[in-house]
């Protein structure tokens, strides 16, 4: 049997497809993860914060920081196993492939990052403002790629702002420009409003009116 030949109209029509399916699917599952780790470290990074003016700039309240990998990887477990049944009716596209792809790599950059920063402190080397970077770069990054594949403007904004917020937070970094809290943990946070929160909330709204 021979495959059947897509035309330009069918071919356009079977990606819109795809990606709206995608969005149904970031509304049932992966949309509540991205509300859920947005807020989850917009409020770890408060909390963090709000430690460091408490203690007078204790560089040990920076260990709070991997409350966001504990708090938000049990929730994500509890989402992905709530949500199982419903995503699994819908069928898996090409498009939502690419999206776990991305979300995949994003977090084991994230990871990695943090392991190699861990392993330069035990050697007295401070690195959590690089730490920060890679925060901020990488959720940009991904926001960024994850609105491309959608067309979803309200992330390509978000991610585009969290990649301009790294670069100038890397700049200081390596200029020697200190990272003080009263704008650098409020920048974090506006960040992840920016990549995770606002576009969570837009591409649930969208998605419940295809339901």
């Amino acid at each position: 049997m021979e495959d059947k030949r897509l035309n330009n109209q069918e071919s356009l029509e079977l990606i819109t497809s795809m990606i709206n399916k995608t969005k149904r699917h970031l509304h049932i599952g992966q949309g509540n993860l991205l509300l859920w780790w947005g807020y989850v470290s917009a409020i770890v990074g408060l909390l963090v914060g709000v430690s460091l003016l408490l203690t007078g700039g204790n560089r040990a309240c920076n260990w709070l920081w991997f409350l966001i990998w504990i708090v938000g990887g049990i929730g994500m477990m509890v989402i992905n196993r709530k949500d199982k049944d419903r995503i699994e009716k819908e069928p898996f596209t090409y498009v939502d492939r690419i999206t776990s792809n991305l979300w995949g790599t994003i977090g084991w950059m994230f990871a990695l990052g943090t392991l190699i920063s861990i392993g330069f402190m035990f050697f007295g080397k401070d690195s959590w403002e690089v730490m920060l970077v890679f925060a901020f770069l990488l959720a940009g990054f991904g926001s960024t790629m994850q609105g491309f594949i959608l067309q979803e403007k309200s992330m390509v904004a978000g991610g585009a702002f969290s990649l301009v917020a790294g670069t100038f937070v890397l700049c200081c970094v390596l200029s020697g420009v200190k990272l003080t809290i009263t704008w650098v943990i409020p920048l974090f946070i506006l960040c992840f409003v920016a990549t995770m929160i606002i576009p969570g909330h837009v591409l649930n709204a969208k998605a419940k009116k295809q339901c």
